[in-house]
């Protein structure tokens, strides 16, 4: 791919781009992603993207952008751009720590599982952390606890939870999002989920 370089503040010219992005022209969308495709993939890099995930978060990045772009007010679009990284990649850092969290709590000991099934001790340790997910989930509010529930437990998709619980995949995604937020901060505050910065 040929890409632009970074545009400067203030480029009457790029925003004239945005202002055609705005009206739904497609040359431009592509025209500002390669302005700055190279610096949200930078950006997301140095943000603490693993390599195997920077691909996709630099695509959501301009998902992200392209569909809030009624937001930028003017000025330096690259400063509001990196913003949006900023809030991607936070949130996908977050949802892999509830991932991480919820198959830790409920697959403790299953490395050490022998054919005749888990032992006392491990069958123990993971009906604490059952438990311990359980306690997460009746704290959190009843329509997020529900679609984490199907979502991060169930393995459900947004459409088939958009299905089962009445509501807009948008909807689903917004719960989602809260929800996640919710589970990470009940769980660190009963001691279950790592705080940020702390050592696996």
């Amino acid at each position: 791919m040929k890409l632009i370089p970074d545009a400067a503040p203030d480029d009457e010219q790029e925003l004239e781009i945005i202002a055609a992005c705005r009206q739904g022209d497609r040359m431009a969308f592509r025209t500002l992603y390669e302005r700055h495709y190279r610096r949200v993939h930078r950006t997301a890099l140095c943000l603490g993207t693993p390599t195997a995930e920077l691909e996709d978060v630099t695509q959501e990045v301009f998902t992200t952008a392209f569909s809030k772009l009624d937001r930028f007010q003017g000025g330096h679009f690259g400063h509001w751009l990196h913003r949006v990284c900023a809030n991607v990649v936070t949130d996908h850092h977050r949802r892999r720590r509830v991932r991480d969290t919820v198959r830790k709590l409920f697959r403790i000991g299953e490395e050490n599982e022998v054919a005749g099934g888990p032992g006392p001790e491990v069958a123990a340790q993971r009906a604490q952390a059952q438990a311990q997910v359980a306690q997460i989930l009746s704290r959190m509010r009843p329509k997020q606890r529900e679609v984490f529930a199907l979502f991060e437990l169930e393995g459900l998709s947004g459409e088939e939870i958009s299905e089962r619980v009445g509501c807009p995949v948008n909807t689903v995604w917004t719960r989602l999002h809260h929800a996640r937020l919710a589970f990470v901060k009940i769980g660190q505050k009963r001691g279950y989920v790592e705080t940020e910065g702390s050592a696996a």
